[in-house]
């Protein structure tokens, strides 16, 4: 397992922490923004159509041991799909008065100086589902698509995880797209108490 990815163990944490209805630790003058609204239908789909496979095809598998496996097998393709819907839940955005945090499946995307964000506004896109670094710009989108614009005075380190070192993406970004399900609340907090640059 490398260090691009959560750890099994962060995994199961996380699935923990999901079912007792908590969050990762967080400072104390800091503040979750969570973006899990309307992600549920597709985990929620897929877990029904396992649960029918597995009834299916356990009358159908005549031989016992190969319908275990079969069903241990789906059982674990279950618990994997959960526990990566509890890792966004767990590991939401952070807004601390030094930095914004930003997260994808609880592995950290960029750490933001509050100091260099220029702007912040709620501005609704729909295009793009997937991260994306254009030209400078990460957007970091949900099945919904991107809530709000945060504008930088100087480009920051990215990095967008991915399940193989490929697929990951590195750069730097000088404006986000991102979505939060408290979006008016990220932009007041962001608008309200952004720290000014100190010559």
């Amino acid at each position: 397992m490398t260090a691009d990815i959560p750890t099994q163990v962060g995994r199961w944490h996380a699935l923990l922490l999901w079912a007792r209805g908590r969050r990762a630790p967080m400072d104390a003058d800091s503040t979750a923004f969570t973006a899990v609204r309307g992600t549920l239908a597709m985990p929620a789909m897929f877990g029904v159509v396992t649960v029918i496979e597995m009834v299916v095809l356990h009358l159908l598998i005549p031989v016992p041991w190969i319908s275990a496996v079969v069903a241990a097998l789906s059982l674990a393709s279950l618990v994997a799909l959960a526990s990566s819907v509890a890792l966004a839940r767990v590991h939401p955005h952070v807004l601390s008065p030094a930095t914004l945090t930003l997260r994808i499946s609880g592995k950290v995307v960029a750490t933001v100086d509050r100091a260099s964000i220029v702007s912040a506004r709620i501005h609704r896109r729909y295009g793009l589902v997937a991260p994306t670094l254009d030209g400078g710009r990460l957007v970091l989108p949900n099945q919904d698509g991107s809530t709000v614009d945060i504008e930088l005075s100087c480009a920051t380190t990215v990095t967008v995880p991915a399940p193989l070192k490929r697929w990951r993406v590195d750069g730097t970004a000088h404006a986000f797209e991102v979505q939060v399900d408290d979006s008016a609340a990220l932009v007041a907090a962001l608008s309200r108490s952004t720290p000014v640059p100190i010559p």
